[in-house]
C-alpha cells in the first residue's frame, strides 16, 4: 500500500508554493493552466450543465498522441526524476470528488494525471503550446512509456507520504 501526500510535500502547511523567479511568460501560463486542470480533475463540475468558460478541461485540453510531437515524450520520461529531486512546487497531489490527481512541473513542461479511482486524463503541457494542454490518447506505440511514467511518478510521490523515506513529519508547536 502506498500513501500519497496531499498538497505540496516539499512545503508542508503551505497552500500554494511560490512561483520560481525568472520564468518566461509561456512557462507561467503553462504552470497556471496545469494547476487549473489539476483542480478541475480533482473537483469536476457537475455533469449535464453548461459551464461556459468555467470548464477549463473542455476548453483548454486537446486530444493528442505522444508521437504527434517529440516534445511530448520528455515529460513522460523525466517526470519521476523531477519528483525525486523535489523542490517547492514541483509535485502537487490533490484529492476531491473526482479522485486523486498528481501534477508535476518540469523545466519546460507540466504533467497532470488522475490516479484514483482509475488512471486516466493524462495531460501534458508544454511551454511551446502554453495556452493548451494535450490529453494523451490511447497510443499502442507509447503505451509502455505512459504506463511506466505514471507508475514511477506515483512511486516517487509516495516517498513523500506517510512511511516514505522523504516524509516530513508535522511540526508541533510547543508553547
Amino acid at each position: 500500500m502506498m500513501v500519497l501526500p496531499v498538497g505540496d510535500p516539499a512545503m508542508p502547511f503551505v497552500e500554494v508554493a511560490p512561483v520560481p523567479k525568472g520564468l518566461s511568460e509561456a512557462a507561467r501560463r503553462r504552470r497556471a493552466l496545469a494547476d487549473q486542470v489539476c483542480d478541475a480533475l480533482a473537483n469536476p463540475l457537475p455533469r449535464k450543465m453548461w459551464h461556459g468558460e468555467a470548464d477549463v478541461v473542455a476548453l483548454r485540453v486537446m486530444p493528442a498522441r505522444v508521437g504527434d510531437d517529440p516534445a511530448m515524450r520528455q515529460p513522460l520520461s523525466d517526470a519521476a526524476g523531477v519528483v525525486d529531486r523535489g523542490g517547492p512546487g514541483v509535485l502537487r497531489v490533490d484529492s476531491g470528488s473526482g479522485g486523486v490527481v498528481l501534477r508535476v512541473h518540469g523545466p519546460s513542461w507540466s504533467l497532470v494525471f488522475r490516479v484514483s479511482p482509475v488512471v486516466d486524463a493524462i495531460v501534458v503541457f508544454l511551454d511551446g503550446t502554453s495556452r493548451y494542454g494535450w490529453r494523451v490518447e490511447d497510443d499502442a506505440e507509447s503505451r509502455e512509456l505512459i504506463e511506466q511514467a505514471v507508475t514511477r511518478v506515483v512511486a516517487e510521490a509516495a516517498r513523500y507520504g506517510l512511511g516514505g523515506d522523504k516524509h516530513a513529519p508535522p511540526v508541533v508547536q510547543v508553547a
